[in-house]
């Protein structure tokens, strides 16, 4: 591990530029500076993300909004380490994740980060209390801890009669608590949610949100929501409106 990734959970600075009004006394989670990415398709350049800056403060809620194709998924990657930049700067609890190397970025995602995908993404062949444990597995706590906070968590998002159950005998709504509730196993200090609700009905969806709104309140998390769904980004206290791989608009703010 370099010496620039610090895992001991310090804080950034205050200082930093590009959009953080009102920031105050709260120290920064996210900080994005000139942010571009394009990617390559045969011949042709797509163009992503077009200079981001952003600024999201510890314990925020914010959600990402935004079409099919206006950046909001490539941009949570790039805060989660699973890419990189191709300009500009991601800092993510402080750690300049454009200067990890790709272990380092997944050593990092896996304490600090907890990530929440559409399509749940669980293993098939374990069932909802393994699933649960891998990333504390991952990150080599013993198996007492990981079985007892893993249950804990199951309990919590409502799932305590389905430890072993595997996702074949889970609908929907109870893969993406047990998603959830992988995210927050190694107690993360963000929580990326890509789409979470997109996969479900609208009374589930509503539960699912409902659940990260008050696990985030809980555990003392930031929360980022991806979403192109306007009940979804109505929840947040502040949402950012990406178009065309910009940043158009800052409804909200810290209070």
């Amino acid at each position: 591990m370099s010496e620039g990734l610090n895992l001991g959970g310090a804080t950034g600075s205050n200082g930093t530029s590009g959009g953080n009004e009102g920031l105050g006394a709260r120290s920064p989670v996210i900080e994005i500076c000139g942010v571009r990415k394009a990617y390559r398709l045969g011949n042709r350049r797509v163009d992503v993300l077009r200079g981001v800056d952003l600024i999201v403060g510890r314990g925020e809620f914010v959600a990402l909004r935004g079409s099919s194709g206006a950046g909001k998924s490539t941009l949570l990657h790039l805060l989660a380490g699973l890419d990189t930049a191709d300009e500009g700067a991601v800092r993510v609890a402080s750690v300049d994740l454009a200067s990890a190397s790709p272990s380092e970025a997944s050593r990092f995602r896996n304490l600090k980060i907890g990530v929440v995908f559409q399509s749940y993404h669980l293993f098939p062949e374990l069932d909802a209390l393994e699933n649960v444990c891998v990333p504390a597995r991952l990150a080599r706590r013993g198996v007492d801890e990981c079985v007892a906070r893993a249950k804990t968590l199951l309990e919590r998002v409502g799932l305590g009669q389905r430890f072993e159950h595997r996702p074949r005998e889970l609908s929907g709504g109870e893969q993406q608590r047990v998603a959830i509730a992988r995210a927050l196993i190694n107690r993360p200090e963000l929580i990326l949610a890509d789409e979470p609700t997109g996969n479900l009905d609208s009374r589930t969806g509503d539960e699912i949100v409902d659940l990260l709104c008050s696990l985030r309140a809980e555990q003392d998390v930031t929360l980022v929501v991806a979403t192109h769904d306007s009940r979804v980004a109505s929840r947040a206290p502040r949402v950012i409106e990406l178009v065309d791989g910009r940043v158009e608009s800052r409804l909200g703010g810290w209070g």
